[in-house]
């Protein structure tokens, strides 16, 4: 069912949409999960609420569902390359803080032989 099919789909959708741009987030939710509820395939309604949710997760789920229902939705498609080039520069933060971690206890094991060595 489309939302041409029934305007108050359309309406809600509407309603959600305004919600999300406000930043009232909560009340968008609601309103993309009533158009959810009664159509599953509406791709715009899971791309609104994928920008609505907070965990990265979700929000990947509800992207790829619209691209399923219709793969040519720009909107899903840049979300989720966005969503993508996050994640990416979260793990590489989270590596390089790893090597910076490694590293660190290299010098001070370093410092510690220098100095026995220095205190015989």
């Amino acid at each position: 069912m489309s939302n041409a099919d029934n305007p108050n789909l359309e309406n809600l959708l509407q309603m959600g949409i305004t919600a999300a741009k406000q930043g009232n987030h909560d009340a968008a939710r609601l309103f993309f999960k009533q158009v959810l509820d009664e159509d599953k395939k509406n791709d715009r309604a899971w791309v609104w609420m994928a920008s609505v949710v907070d965990d990265p997760v979700k929000r990947q789920q509800y992207l790829e569902t619209a691209l399923k229902i219709n793969p040519s939705n720009k909107s899903a498609r840049k979300l989720l390359r966005t969503l993508s080039r996050k994640r990416s520069v979260k793990e590489q933060r989270t590596l390089m803080l790893g090597v910076i971690f490694v590293l660190t206890i290299l010098v001070v094991a370093a410092l510690f032989c220098v100095l026995a060595l220095v205190l015989r």
